[in-house]
């Protein structure tokens, strides 16, 4: 099998996974239906996949890294901590509404892999760069992952659980800036006052 051929099968492998997953759940397809929807042959799906779980991972692994990719991205585009912070609330609640199905197998357990590991170093590496110069001026603490995390979109995430599982398509913009107002109020420095 060319190399060519190979990245198509795992491709849509990784395609039809998260496209079912996202509307049924990873527990309800089985591997042979995600194979026969990807079209590939049981041996392509063998070789990239040895069993479902390593196919949930790498679709996690998949909508992790675009999420962060984003959130990133939010992140450069702002010019002061604050507006930073706030972007980075509304980036993660404009992202949970635009892909809300999606957004449920980023919320319910965490499934665990190389490509997850390294997309969190990236990620966590590339907060870090732009946190480092706002805390070298004073305008927010030191960043502690877990902790600066938990402030940050911690109370966003538990808002986004309860938001996926009702019929609402919109969440209200006064929500999205409550939890923007909090995260900026729990992460400046006191002297921000």
């Amino acid at each position: 099998m060319s190399r060519t051929r190979s990245v198509d099968a795992r491709q849509r492998l990784l395609i039809s996974a998260r496209r079912r997953f996202a509307a049924d759940g990873p527990l309800t397809p089985t591997l042979d239906e995600l194979r026969r929807d990807a079209d590939v042959s049981v041996g392509a799906l063998y070789h990239h996949f040895p069993d479902k779980q390593a196919l949930a991972a790498a679709v996690f692994a998949q909508l992790i890294g675009e999420f962060q990719e984003g959130f990133v991205r939010t992140l450069h585009r702002t010019a002061t901590a604050e507006a930073g912070i706030r972007g980075g609330v509304k980036y993660h609640l404009r992202w949970i509404v635009e892909h809300k199905s999606e957004a449920a197998l980023l919320l319910g357990d965490r499934i665990d892999s190389p490509e997850l590991q390294k997309a969190n170093r990236d990620f966590f590496g590339a907060v870090g760069d732009w946190w480092r110069p706002h805390h070298a001026y004073g305008l927010v603490g030191p960043m502690e992952p877990g902790v600066t995390a938990a402030l940050w979109l911690g109370p966003a995430q538990e808002y986004s659980r309860y938001w996926i599982t009702g019929a609402t398509t919109k969440i209200p913009s006064r929500t999205v800036e409550t939890f923007a107002t909090a995260a900026w109020a729990a992460l400046k420095t006191q002297t921000q006052e």
